[in-house]
């Protein structure tokens, strides 16, 4: 028995190969590598503040990730989730009426789409935008730990804390969280704060990815839903948005272990054993 091993030239291309490779996905649009779709209310569940509604914020989404899609439903269900990467979720249907609240298997489906790897924005308001404002804001934040109050009259515009931390980009500039009416989280679980008004009155809470478990996907909550509808989208709301929602690039040291795996994939391929 005798091994035959690939001969030196033939190595040398597979090398080659395996650096095109490379350079392809270097240079490839993250959002031709991942195509993002977006889920979200239909307009019967989410009113004004749903995506599916003629959205300003929608059409500025495809402009600046060229390639998203958008799915929407009037109810969350682990199946509608499993069509979409990302979650944009508003707790208002008019300036004074909130969305039917979620229901605890929404609750779980929600929570379960962020576990397994699922991107969410989810966008409370005030406490008095509507009588049971309280009631509505709780069903999306108690899955994950956070608890809302309070109604701040503008103009209560909280910069960001970390000019150089999480959402700042690569959309920029993003320098502050354009409110009117907000609410606060006065309780952000394991989130990271990114704005606040005063302390212990968080303006957006932050949990990265892993945060909420081993495999978990970003979850980001904003204090104040008038950005969705289109009031509140400035320059720097904008860039939250799409800093939250952007492919990761991947790494130049992820690329070469890529391709080195794949190299090595070769090399087996070509070395066998012949009785």
């Amino acid at each position: 028995m005798k091994t035959i091993v690939t001969s030196g030239t033939a190595l040398l291309r597979a090398f080659y190969v395996v650096l095109l490779f490379i350079a392809a996905l270097w240079t490839m649009p993250g959002s031709a590598r991942a195509q993002l779709v977006i889920g979200g209310f239909d307009a019967s569940r989410g009113g004004f503040e749903s995506l599916a509604e003629d959205s300003t914020l929608a059409n500025d989404i495809t402009t600046a990730i060229p390639g998203t899609t958008f799915s929407f439903s009037d109810t969350l269900t682990p199946s509608f989730l499993a069509g979409v990467n990302a979650v944009i979720l508003g707790v208002g249907t008019t300036e004074s009426t909130g969305v039917t609240p979620l229901t605890s298997s929404e609750q779980m489906a929600l929570h379960n789409f962020v576990l397994n790897g699922g991107t969410a924005l989810i966008y409370t308001d005030n406490d008095s935008f509507d009588a049971n404002a309280p009631v509505v804001n709780a069903s999306f934040l108690t899955p994950f730990g956070l608890t809302a109050t309070g109604t701040l009259f503008p103009p209560a515009n909280p910069a960001i804390l970390n000019p150089s931390g999480p959402l700042t980009h690569p959309f920029t500039p993003v320098t502050n969280f354009t409110t009117d009416d907000a609410g606060f989280y006065n309780n952000t679980g394991t989130g990271t704060v990114l704005a606040q008004f005063a302390p212990g009155e968080a303006a957006i809470d932050y949990f990265a990815r892993g945060t909420l478990g081993p495999h978990s996907g970003t979850a980001v909550f904003f204090s104040d839903s008038n950005t969705l509808p289109g009031d509140t989208l400035t320059t720097s709301n904008l860039n939250l948005v799409l800093n939250a929602l952007a492919v990761p690039e991947p790494s130049p040291w992820s690329m070469i272990a890529v391709g080195g795996v794949a190299l090595v994939g070769i090399m087996l391929r070509k070395k066998h054993r012949i009785a």
